[in-house]
């Protein structure tokens, strides 16, 4: 067998384990559907908070035609899930959008839902400290 036949194969061979190692360490989003629902009711509150849906663009300029429009958005948008490991559940994400959906709700909740506590599951986890350099070195 020739170097370059040899080359060849090891470089296929490399791929193939880089896109093994690739696959397996990717995981499936958490909370697709509570992002959905939660951004559904943010979607509707947004009129009455003054908040602008003209973006993403879209044809139409009615309030009904930019709800419908961030519906959309962030029905792709939340196929990668929320910004954490557990799935907050039916009864958590019920509590966030009832706050969010209430008439007396500050507009500020609408805005940045993560800072009620009815939402907090939003905030994103703290990642894990760092090990320190001597310990890796030991390990």
């Amino acid at each position: 067998m020739t170097s370059r036949r040899v080359s060849v194969r090891v470089l296929v061979l490399a791929a193939l384990a880089l896109g093994l190692a690739t696959a397996l360490a990717c995981t499936d989003p958490v909370g697709v559907d509570a992002c959905r629902q939660i951004e559904a009711a943010r979607c509707e509150s947004a009129t009455g908070c003054g908040i602008d849906l003209s973006k993403p663009v879209h044809r139409g300029d009615s309030p009904s035609l930019d709800v419908g429009a961030c519906k959309r958005y962030y029905d792709d948008a939340c196929l990668h899930g929320l910004v954490t490991t557990v799935d907050p559940g039916a009864a958590k994400v019920d509590e966030c959008v009832k706050i969010i959906n209430d008439p007396t709700t500050s507009c500020d909740v609408v805005r940045s839902p993560e800072k009620h506590p009815a939402c907090a599951f939003l905030v994103p986890p703290e990642p894990p400290p760092a090990a320190p350099a001597a310990d890796a070195a030991a390990e």
